[in-house]
């Protein structure tokens, strides 16, 4: 009987293995092999290889009992510590499933005297964050739960055991200071929490400040990742990391996301922090693992390209292996009032919309008048296109020069926001993507005394006064926001109602702003009212955004974007025409040249 033989050594890329068959032994035996254990490799039929991940690997090395193996001892080591690294992070992920299984009030936990009483959901997750097991942790929860509290409770706790020294958060400037609050809110002068912000010499200046917890932005990491990393060092690993709205580093090439990576080699303990990590693709969430757990969750991890065939495997791997928490708010907060959305469909004015039918005339003429190739490479001039559109629906003036007329939308803040602040004594959100009608907004409504915020408010300490403004003066009856600068790490929970005067472009934005008012110390239902301007693309964008909502649940928040095609952008285009009667009437002919 001959023996089947097959080499095994290292990979063309990290964390893979590379099977060659020798002699007689034919490729084909090999792939059968394979197959029976339920792995797939990449075959090179010229060579007679087949590479696969150390992991995969790992799966079908029982398979191949009876065959004469050489393996190359890099890979031994290889497989003995993937398998090492795989059993820990099962039996942390078993203790994570155990400690969440109790009932919070039998969960091991000391008591805090000096914070805020923490809620049951709250305890759980610190029992989890402090376990001595537990080095790495993704803690996912739904917006409005209190992930800070709960992070700095961690800190506080492992900090009285000893097991950490200082805390170092890196969050979106936005927020640095909201960190800043709420420790002094938590522990007065107990810890001192020390915002390294402004240039880069005063960051420096900054952490050569003795502290407790510094806490800076995301650019920070790649213009001082040395300095950093000294700090990290210095306290040989006994600092806690904390990276929060982790969803900004989702991006395996960017530089911040390879920086963080880089500082938590440094430590032994890390919590990443976000309500949405997963918005558009199952891919964003993987960065955020391998931050939290070192890459080990996804270790030699392939996954397919397409968002829907990535779907399964990303969630059988965070099943099997992520070290998370998730709750919602229904689940954990049964007593917080619920929401109620509003869709007004308004009729456009006369000016305003015959500027929307001559923009989409000339959108829809393009992308016919392209061939699929020059589309794609004219791809950003047909979405800036589809994008005025979007602007005319809210503010055409900042399309068309010398448009006076008052918009829609405008006209229909007029008498809500009578009804809502005037009669009803409500504080009231507003939210608009466009910096034109913020500006608007806040000078027609100047008798509201409104705040701002958005990225004209640069200052820290404005952006945290003008929250504070609104939560606790009474005067400040309107708060104007762009959700792309005030919808993570803010509580309004003052005001009950919020208007979307326009949407935000990434859907990480709309589902961070819409929790806002919903959240943890909301007594009164929570009302959305979202202005849409009628037979417009915006319904589009709308739905969109629904769609997304309710499929955010299967991965953590993740959804499947739409690939961008031409022919998706001249059907959308069209179906607008058709509302506004464009189509058929002699303006607009169908694809094909023919009237409908």
């Amino acid at each position: 009987m001959t023996v089947r033989r097959v080499a095994i050594s290292t990979g063309p890329t990290e964390s893979t293995v590379t099977i060659s068959a020798l002699g007689g032994t034919s490729l084909r035996s090999v792939e059968r092999v394979l197959s029976a254990a339920g792995v797939t490799g990449h075959i090179v039929r010229t060579s007679k290889k087949v590479y696969l991940t150390a992991s995969d690997f790992s799966k079908s090395r029982d398979a191949f009992r009876g065959w004469d193996l050489e393996i190359d001892g890099k890979i031994e080591r290889c497989v003995t510590l993937l398998a090492r690294a795989t059993d820990d992070i099962i039996r942390q992920k078993e203790v994570i499933e155990d400690i969440l299984g109790k009932n919070p009030s039998a969960t091991a936990i000391d008591c805090i005297p000096d914070l805020v009483r923490l809620d049951a959901h709250q305890v759980q997750a610190v029992a989890v964050a402090t376990h001595p097991e537990i080095k790495g942790l993704c803690l996912f929860d739904e917006q409005g739960l209190g992930k800070t509290v709960m992070t700095l409770a961690a800190y506080h706790m492992l900090k009285q055991a000893g097991d950490v020294t200082r805390l170092l958060v890196i969050a979106p400037k936005n927020v640095v200071f909201e960190w800043v609050r709420d420790t002094e809110r938590f522990f007065g002068s107990k810890y001192m929490a020390k915002p390294v912000v402004g240039t880069k010499r005063e960051k420096r200046q900054g952490l050569n400040v003795h502290a407790d917890i510094y806490i800076t932005n995301f650019e920070t990491t790649v213009t001082l990742y040395y300095r950093l990393r000294d700090l990290l060092e210095a306290e040989q690993g006994k600092i806690l990391l904390v990276v929060d709205e982790s969803f900004f580093v989702k991006n395996p090439g960017a530089r911040r996301t390879r920086a963080i990576k880089g500082l938590r080699k440094s430590v032994e303990r890390c919590i990443v922090l976000c309500g949405t990590p997963a918005p558009n693709s199952p891919h964003d969430i993987v960065e955020q693992f391998n931050i939290a757990d070192g890459g080990v969750a996804f270790n030699g991890v392939s996954l397919p390209k397409e968002r829907e065939e990535a779907r399964p495997v990303v969630q059988s791997i965070i099943r099997e292996r992520g070290l998370f928490i998730r709750r919602l708010k229904q689940d954990v907060l049964p007593d917080l009032p619920g929401k109620t959305f509003h869709r007004l469909l308004l009729r456009m004015q006369t000016e305003q919309e015959a500027v929307y039918k001559a923009a989409l005339r000339e959108y829809i003429q393009g992308l016919r008048s392209v061939s699929e190739m020059t589309f794609r490479k004219q791809l950003g001039t047909f979405m800036a296109r589809r994008f005025a559109l979007l602007q005319i629906c809210t503010t055409p003036a900042s399309v068309v020069t010398g448009y006076t007329e008052v918009p829609a939308k405008i006209l229909a803040l007029d008498s809500i926001l009578d009804e809502l602040i005037l009669k009803q004594k409500e504080k009231v959100i507003v939210w608009s993507f466009f910096t034109a009608s913020l500006d608007n907004i806040y000078k027609r409504y100047a008798r509201f005394h409104p705040i701002r915020f958005d990225g004209t408010i640069v200052n820290p300490i404005d952006r945290k006064n003008a929250v504070r403004d609104f939560q606790e003066d009474d005067r400040s009856m309107l708060f104007v926001a762009n959700p792309a600068a005030a919808g993570a790490g803010l509580t309004l929970h003052r005001a009950r109602y919020a208007i979307y005067e326009s949407l935000p472009v990434q859907a990480a934005h709309y589902f961070q702003s819409l929790d806002r008012i919903h959240r943890r110390g909301q007594l009164r239902p929570v009302e959305y009212l979202v202005l849409l301007c009628d037979r417009t693309i915006e319904l589009n964008e709308y739905e969109r955004l629904v769609k997304k909502e309710k499929s955010a649940h299967k991965l953590l928040g993740d959804v499947a974007a739409e690939l961008v095609t031409r022919t998706a952008l001249l059907q959308e285009a069209v179906e607008a025409a058709h509302l506004v009667g464009l189509l058929g009437s002699g303006e607009i002919r169908p694809e094909g040249g023919r009237d409908a």
